[in-house]
């Protein structure tokens, strides 16, 4: 039966792993598509939703790490199947009215406690599914279960699979009540799938070798050297950084193709897409592979997008350039943190601190930057940030005193940018206009990056 049961396991996790982020990930422009007519349909609602989410997938994940230093593994999964039947009594899917209408004065508040009452409880107990299906996989006595990241993979493909059936399949095909419906329905199944799971873990758990007491095996890549392991702030740190520079990278191109370079419907699942997808290439079993590449490409994907602010009249070859440059510094941060990752008895915690990362990073461009930047200065910086995360070595992480420099050069080369076009503002206004009779580009619009502000004064 244990034999039977440890075969079984490695499908059935990963249909359960993707099925599961599927579904919260179909929450996410579910939802979003109600509320767009009481808000409207701005790139600042879905960064705030987005920013909502990230924290609900912390909350998640801080479930996930505490429940996972529960030794009985039927004890985990009968709470964790107790939480789900419970999250389940807030739908089906709907805009909570406790809150009244819309605020003018603080829309974004407003938005953050109706996403909490309306689908906080089902998307945070959902969102705790991957760490801990991970944490169990590892427990099974089977021969990859000391390594069970591979998971991941699985579970950043249910999450780019849903995301992208949304716009191409399920709004075109059904009503929002009826999405409602059937997301409540694919809710209970996918607790189905996670109760199939703990039942194989557990059958398949009962002589089995536990992480901590099973012989070293190899992990892919190599691991970080035990001097930095020794470091466990230094280790968690790296993890938060590696983890906020994407995150705030994603948002802050969304914000600048939205208002800069195209508004169209549903633009921004492009660059969640590829967020995504950057989570399952370096993720995926054999992951330290792409890295040669990847570092190769990295600095031609930034040079094409700064040629792309050149593209005069072509918005789909600038598009292209920016999110080629987003996709590889993407990649680079996501690939430094599969290459830190650290032993499966530390899964659940490296997933609760790269979730931290994650709402630092997008609280910081979604909250923070609109309110300190009178531009979207977080996306270059961001870029810049990316770039630190390139390593010198196989396993080597950025030094601070590195970060350090570069943080300092950016911050005088961003308020270098900001006191020229600024001084511009005061001294020659119609710097900022096109020729008489063409439409006039503000600030806002035009300066998206420091380098791109001689373009502005050229009135192209």
């Amino acid at each position: 039966m244990e034999a039977v049961a440890r075969r079984a396991a490695a499908p059935v996790f990963v249909l359960a792993l993707f099925s599961s982020a599927a579904l919260i990930f179909v929450l996410q422009p579910l939802f979003g598509r109600m509320v767009t007519p009481l808000l409207g349909g701005s790139p600042q609602v879905w960064n705030t939703s987005m920013a909502f989410f990230q924290a609900a997938l912390l909350a998640g994940y801080l479930y996930a790490h505490l429940l996972a230093r529960v030794k009985d593994l039927r004890v985990q999964a009968g709470i964790h199947v107790a939480v789900l039947a419970a999250a389940w009594l807030v739908l089906p899917v709907q805009v909570s009215t406790a809150l009244g209408a819309p605020s003018s004065e603080h829309p974004s508040l407003w938005l953050i406690g109706v996403l909490a009452l309306s689908v906080g409880a089902p998307f945070a107990a959902a969102s705790a599914t991957a760490p801990l299906l991970q944490s169990w996989y590892a427990r099974t006595g089977r021969a990859d279960a000391h390594d069970p990241y591979y998971l991941y993979a699985a579970s950043n493909l249910g999450s780019f699979i849903g995301l992208l059936a949304y716009p191409v399949l399920i709004e075109p095909l059904l009503g929002a009540q009826a999405q409602s419906q059937a997301w409540s329905a694919a809710y209970v199944a996918v607790l189905a799938l996670i109760l199939l799971s703990a039942a194989l873990a557990v059958t398949a758990n009962q002589n089995a070798v536990s992480v901590a007491q099973a012989p070293a095996a190899p992990v892919e890549p190599a691991p970080i050297t035990p001097a930095v392991r020794g470091n466990v702030w230094r280790e968690r740190g790296y993890w938060i950084a590696a983890a906020a520079v994407p995150s705030a990278l994603s948002l802050g191109v969304t914000q600048h193709i939205s208002t800069d370079v195209a508004s169209a419907p549903m633009l921004w699942v492009v660059p969640l897409a590829l967020y995504l997808a950057t989570f399952v290439l370096a993720f995926m079993k054999g992951s330290h592979k792409l890295e040669p590449a990847t570092l190769l490409i990295h600095p031609f994907a930034l040079a094409l997008l700064v040629m792309s602010y050149y593209a005069s009249g072509n918005w789909l070859g600038s598009i292209s350039g920016i999110l080629a440059g987003f996709f590889f510094s993407a990649l680079v941060c996501h690939l430094a943190l599969s290459r830190s990752r650290p032993s499966a008895e530390r899964l659940t915690e490296f997933y609760l601190f790269v979730s931290i990362g994650g709402v630092l990073g997008g609280s910081f461009a979604a909250l923070l930057a609109p309110v300190i930047f009178n531009n979207v200065y977080e996306y270059p910086l961001a870029l810049a940030a990316a770039c630190l995360f390139r390593p010198r070595s196989p396993t080597d992480m950025p030094r601070m005193a590195d970060a350090t420099v570069a943080a300092a050069v950016m911050m005088g080369l961003t308020g270098l940018a900001m006191a020229v076009m600024n001084l511009n503002a005061y001294v020659a206004p119609p710097l900022w206009s096109r020729p008489a009779g063409e439409t006039t580009i503000g600030p806002r619009r035009c300066a998206m990056a420091f380098w791109r502000w001689p373009r502005c004064m050229r009135g192209s």
